[in-house]
């Protein structure tokens, strides 16, 4: 199948653009193109990878980390906690869900951010002080009246191995540190260390389950719609988890043939695809991105598709242009933009959303935040290349949805809702409509069911990991 056109340009400012200029973005425009068939291809390596990751004799790429939420599981009346720890460890946000009857009757959030980053040693303690401060804010020490404790639900956004993070003693163990930012806590137990602080502060609080904050999204929106199979977070990193099947997770004890198992929770760590193996369609800017990286050949999906790294590619193609003579000749001091990731992917949203004459939004951009004075052929190229690198991202990332739902419907091809999360769509209608536009192409020539989509609030992981808790 033929290429798609990228439409890089605007009719009404091209004669703007010289046939130097023309000339080097349409080669852009072409390195970054990624065909129908190349997109079916991509949807066929993730299923494999997933297959594989699920299986105990095979290696992946793919983390496949089973989480028991127990979906068909009641909560229990009374309040449970849900807390969710940053991976830059600079924020901490705290729920209460009271639970009546299966359903919630009220919730109540508190955000705490810390001066700094806080170190491994310090983050703990951190997290005690949130919850003793929490508690006492809302009142919640009449629940614990006659010894009673509160259950809580922890979520956090690295990969962590669930097998034991549920139950009396949950241990957690962090697999990676996978953000540029994140506090680096690989092969810490969150679940001992959390308990520990918290038994150092008195605190009347059972430490009930651990998952990553993906997982913890899922069991919410399953919660509220049981269609729901597939979550998906497009944030700084990109993760997703859906249910599976408990007699295709080999690494679980297979259920006695009367049980009526719940499905298991599939921590997929999808962002990690890629890396194993030639399977994505990588331009110079996109290694260049990967080698100056904290993780250098890992996470390569991540690095086309997360909004931590779509700025910092415009950003490559921007001085690229630079250093072509092709950009910003005649603007004076351009230093601030050679700054590595000083170009935000929040910025992409008004740049590619500005259709007017003048560009005015893209020159307010790139005015204030860089004190760059721009041509009309300047804010032309650097729309364009917003534009580019979006519907690349855009496109794969509905490569990522469609594998998932293929595979979260499994063989009796159920219908399945998708429960998407996360700034870069929050932000960007412009890559919403394509990806979602991208996934139905692709489910449709797979003679799968359509998928319906919907977008999940942020807050939604907090409700997860308190029903997680109160399904325990």
């Amino acid at each position: 199948m033929a290429v798609p056109t990228m439409d890089h340009s605007q009719p009404d400012v091209t004669s703007a653009l010289s046939d130097k200029q023309c000339a080097m973005l349409d080669s852009v425009a072409a390195s970054f193109a990624v065909s129908d068939d190349q997109l079916a291809k991509i949807v066929s390596r993730i299923e494999a990878a997933m297959f594989r990751g699920l299986a105990h004799s095979t290696a992946s790429e793919l983390h496949m980390e089973p989480s028991a939420v127990r979906p068909r599981s009641k909560p229990a009346s009374g309040v449970s906690l849900g807390m969710a720890i940053e991976a830059t460890g600079r924020r901490i946000r705290i729920s209460s869900v009271r639970f009546e009857g299966g359903s919630i009757a009220h919730t109540s959030t508190q955000v705490f951010v810390a001066q700094t980053a806080e170190a491994q040693s310090d983050l703990f303690s951190f997290a005690a002080f949130c919850l003793r401060d929490f508690i006492q804010t809302h009142e919640l020490e009449e629940e614990t009246i006659g010894g009673r404790r509160l259950r809580l639900g922890v979520s956090i956004g690295l990969p962590v191995d669930g097998s034991e993070a549920h139950g009396a003693s949950p241990q957690c163990r962090v697999c990676e540190a996978t953000k540029e930012d994140s506090v680096d806590l690989r092969g810490s137990d969150i679940g001992l260390l959390l308990r520990d602080a918290m038994l150092r502060s008195y605190l009347p609080v059972r430490l009930v389950s651990v998952t990553n904050n993906v997982v913890s999204a899922l069991a919410a929106a399953h919660f509220h719609n049981s269609a729901v199979r597939v979550a998906a977070a497009f944030n700084h990193g990109v993760n997703a988890s859906y249910f599976e099947d408990p007699l295709l997770v080999e690494r679980l004890a297979a259920p006695a043939a009367s049980d009526e198992a719940d499905d298991v929770a599939i921590n997929t760590e999808i962002g990690q695809f890629g890396s194993a193996l030639d399977a994505l369609p990588l331009t110079m800017w996109d290694r260049r991105v990967d080698r100056e990286s904290r993780c250098p050949q890992q996470r390569q999906l991540e690095k086309l598709v997360a909004d931590q790294y779509l700025g910092e590619i415009v950003r490559n193609l921007i001085t690229d242009f630079m250093d072509h003579r092709l950009l910003f000749t005649g603007a004076g001091e351009v230093r601030p933009i050679s700054t590595p990731y000083s170009f935000h992917t929040a910025y992409m949203a008004p740049i590619i959303e500005d259709v007017s004459a003048e560009l005015s939004s893209v020159d307010a951009v790139l005015g204030t935040e860089f004190g760059i004075r721009t041509s009309r052929a300047d804010r032309q190229i650097v729309s364009s290349l917003c534009r580019i690198v979006a519907t690349r991202a855009a496109r794969l990332s509905g490569a990522l949805l469609a594998a998932l739902v293929l595979k979260a419907a499994g063989p009796s091809k159920r219908d399945v809702s998708v429960a998407l999360g996360g700034s870069l769509f929050d932000t960007n209608p412009f890559i919403h409509s394509i990806a979602v536009s991208a996934m139905e192409r692709l489910l449709a020539s797979k003679r799968a069911a359509p998928a319906s989509v919907f977008l999940q609030r942020r807050s939604d992981e907090l409700v997860g990991a308190a029903i997680c808790a109160a399904r325990l």
